[in-house]
């Protein structure tokens, strides 16, 4: 069956909340469950180490009562390192490959333990952004109070996940406590010119409103490639009453830019071509005919109800509306290699000359999300429980024009002589020249497109889900963390244009089970065990539903929170097993589900305020990615492609305090990159890289003026290869601001 389900309406949980008056709850922030009471997750914290997270238990919980890999990136670490992306605020997060394609104003894409992760695992609030295709959500780190991380399978808590783990996004909210406000004015390499504005107005002791806002607009590395970007994110708090907190959340986004990746051959940029290398800033497509224009819109809310000290109910629901207009270059191939014509298009094979094809998408999309839970605490003989039940729904509707396959850019003023083309399909990769009359050719028959040829297809993704989750404290010491999830997914996919349509159906258990000991010295050793499911969208030969991708988990750790400094430290080893990874093309005989990959790794984290000056973030992180199953027996035993082994990263912070620099703080950081493979064969090594960081602010009265410089050195290195192509990392980007804050 496919779910289809109806929730109370905010009006009835309001007036439920209104009617309902049998305690006073203590704590209105997020409500805080065998918590931390001095913090919340969704407070200001301005510090570099943060207590409690969310995401892994859904209620604001101490990190080192949780058996699982959690990592939290405050606004504080954000600040002062400037992040333009939610992958350039996680840059210093163990086990995260992040930028791997370098700068994309797309999406955002990581590698977590070793798993790549792209329109899945990304979520706000916690609740999913739920994404397809291009039809992506980026969020502005601006509008974040922080950023967490669960690491591992997660998918009891959160339906279909990837086995990497899930990384929370928590937007910046009213606060009832005070008004603040900031406004801030930065410039920056290639004509960056930003304007920042954070204001916080309590109306009254149970109103308050808040409103974030970005105007941007920046060149990039690649030449003519430019972007716009504008951010309105309002929210409302209001505290009905001592038991009943209501928060609406909203945000308009919207991107005017050129596509940022550059799809670059791997020869010319990681292996040699007669003609040397390809320019770092060489534009694959004609910046007058490539565009990305994205508004993406949402607003939701978050509501907390106390019945009594044992009984609390949460919902979070949002609304998301995107329209996308697309299109992109990308390579095809070397001139030289095209089948038949090769010769004819590059008659003295020089291999400088080669063909484009286009990515073009043009739709919309809509998405609802909604989590229902209630959060029980009660005593069985000595053990402590805090009951977690809950009930989510997941929809996203898709409608988008492309053509049947991807065409082919040719010139439409200089035609090849004796091919009967309408266009000229070679470009010259080490001499651009860029044509102001683009043409699109059929990839088969070579024939002129015309939006007559674009077909509409119509996507419809659902997922019901139910859990249940028990955190046992067996004693003041000793926890046990257990969960069981069934979820009911659909998809649909109707192409309107040829009736051609898809209809897939899927039913799913998932669990966790995890436990801790606090030692008296500090040390919390702890165990989990784990699952995650992804659904693969295809069909096989008999047109029977593909399996989901399943992945087990087992991980061992010990987390250590000392007593003499502010600070937290984490160990992790862990091994991941992927199954059901597929291969061939839906519905035909070569589709085949007979991959599997087993990640071994292990990972070290330590972030910690020293004293009032010093503050150190440091991690560690290996991970032995390897290929058990495959379709192609050769490949086993092989690294996946695009998986770094190695990473490490270490950032300090030093804070003047007193005398004549008082006020004055420097930091500086490094990030390594172990190297990866280009494809499944380990044929082409990505070598390794590091990076280096720093930044300088001052702070005097109400002004700080900081200077910002990511890879500092402006090393030239490519990012990662795969699929046939190669990316070139970030260049060096020096941001400078002023801030007012009041």
């Amino acid at each position: 069956m496919k779910p289809r389900f109806t929730l109370t309406p905010l009006s009835f949980a309001i007036a439920l909340a209104l009617s309902t008056n049998i305690a006073h709850a203590e704590e209105m922030g997020t409500l805080v469950v065998e918590g931390d009471t001095e913090q919340s997750s969704t407070s200001n914290n301005f510090n570099y180490v943060s207590k409690v997270a969310q995401t892994a238990t859904k209620t604001d919980e101490q990190i080192t009562k949780i058996p699982r890999a959690v990592s939290v990136v405050t606004r504080e670490q954000m600040d002062d390192r400037a992040p333009i992306s939610i992958s350039d605020a996680l840059q210093y997060t163990p086990s995260i490959q992040t930028n791997f394609y370098g700068e994309d104003n797309k999406q955002d894409w990581f590698v977590i333990r070793g798993f790549k992760q792209a329109n899945n695992g990304l979520y706000q609030d916690g609740t999913r952004l739920y994404s397809s295709s291009f039809y992506s959500w980026q969020i502005d780190p601006f509008m974040l109070e922080r950023i967490e991380v669960l690491r591992g399978p997660a998918s009891t808590l959160n339906g279909q996940t990837p086995p990497g783990g899930v990384i929370n996004v928590i937007s910046k909210r009213a606060q009832l406590e005070e008004d603040f406000g900031s406004v801030t004015g930065t410039i920056g390499s290639n004509d960056r010119k930003e304007i920042n504005l954070d204001v916080n107005k309590v109306i009254n002791d149970k109103l308050a409103f808040r409103m974030v806002a970005i105007t941007r607009e920046n060149g990039t590395k690649v030449d003519e490639v430019e972007a716009n970007r504008t951010l309105l994110a309002p929210s409302f708090a209001w505290k009905i009453s001592d038991d009943t907190k209501l928060t609406v959340l909203a945000s308009y986004q919207k991107d005017d830019s050129d596509p940022y990746l550059q799809f670059l051959p791997i020869e010319g940029t990681l292996t040699s071509n007669p003609n040397g290398k390809i320019g770092y800033d060489t534009a694959l497509g004609n910046a007058d005919w490539e565009t990305f224009q994205r508004e993406q819109t949402s607003v939701g809310y978050e509501l907390e109800h106390a019945f009594n000290d044992s009984l609390s109910f949460q919902q979070s629901a949002r609304f998301s509306h995107m329209d996308i207009n697309l299109r992109q270059a990308y390579f095809g191939r070397y001139s030289a290699d095209a089948p038949s014509v090769g010769a004819l298009l590059d008659p003295t094979g020089s291999r400088s000359d080669i063909i484009r094809a286009a990515t073009t998408a043009d739709g919309d999309s809509d998405a609802f999300n909604i989590d229902n839970r209630f959060i029980y605490t009660f005593n069985s003989g000595s053990t402590k429980h805090t009951l977690l039940a809950g009930i989510d729904y997941q929809s996203i509707d898709v409608n988008n024009k492309d053509y049947a396959a991807d065409p082919i850019i040719a010139d439409g003023n200089n035609p090849i002589a004796g091919l009967g083309l309408t266009g000229n399909p070679n470009f010259n990769i080490y001499n651009p020249s860029y044509s102001n009359n683009i043409v699109l050719l059929n990839s088969s028959t070579f024939a002129p497109l015309t939006d007559a040829d674009l077909q509409t297809t119509k996507t419809k993704n659902r997922q019901l889900g139910f859990y249940l989750q028990d955190k046992a404290n067996i004693t003041d010491k000793f926890t046990v963390m257990a969960g069981v999830r069934y979820d009911d997914t659909s998809n649909e996919t109707n192409n309107t244009s040829t009736n051609s349509k898809t209809d897939i159906d899927l039913h799913e258990w998932t669990g966790n089970l995890g436990a801790s000991y606090q030692l008296d010295n500090g040390l919390v050793p702890y165990v989990n065990y784990a699952q995650s499911f992804t659904p693969i969208l295809a069909l096989d030969a008999n047109n029977n539903p593909a399996k989901p991708e399943k992945a087990d988990s087992y991980e061992l750790g010990v987390k250590f929170k000392p007593q003499s400094f502010d600070g937290q430290f984490g160990i992790a080893a862990y091994q991941v097993t992927k199954e059901n990874l597929s291969s061939g093309s839906s519905g035909t005989a070569n589709f085949r589900q007979l991959g599997e990959v087993r990640n071994r790794g292990i990972e070290f984290e330590a972030v910690a305020n020293l004293n009032k000056a010093v503050t150190l973030v440091g991690t560690l992180s290996y991970v032995d990615s390897e290929i058990t199953k495959d379709t192609n027996s050769s490949n086993v035993g092989k690294t996946p492609a695009q998986i770094a082994n190695k990473l490490a990263s270490v950032w300090g912070n030093y804070r003047f305090i007193d005398g004549i620099l008082d006020g004055l703080k420097v930091g500086a950081g490094v990030r390594y990159i172990g190297e990866t493979y280009a494809d499944n064969t380990e044929t082409n090594k990505v070598p390794s890289y590091a990076l280096v960081d720093a930044m300088a602010s001052y702070q005097v009265d109400n002004y700080k003026f900081q200077l910002v410089a990511k890879n500092l050195f402006d090393k030239e290195y490519v990012a990662t290869c795969g699929d046939g192509f190669c990316y070139y990392g970030d260049s060096r980007n020096i941001m400078a601001s002023v801030t007012y804050d009041w």
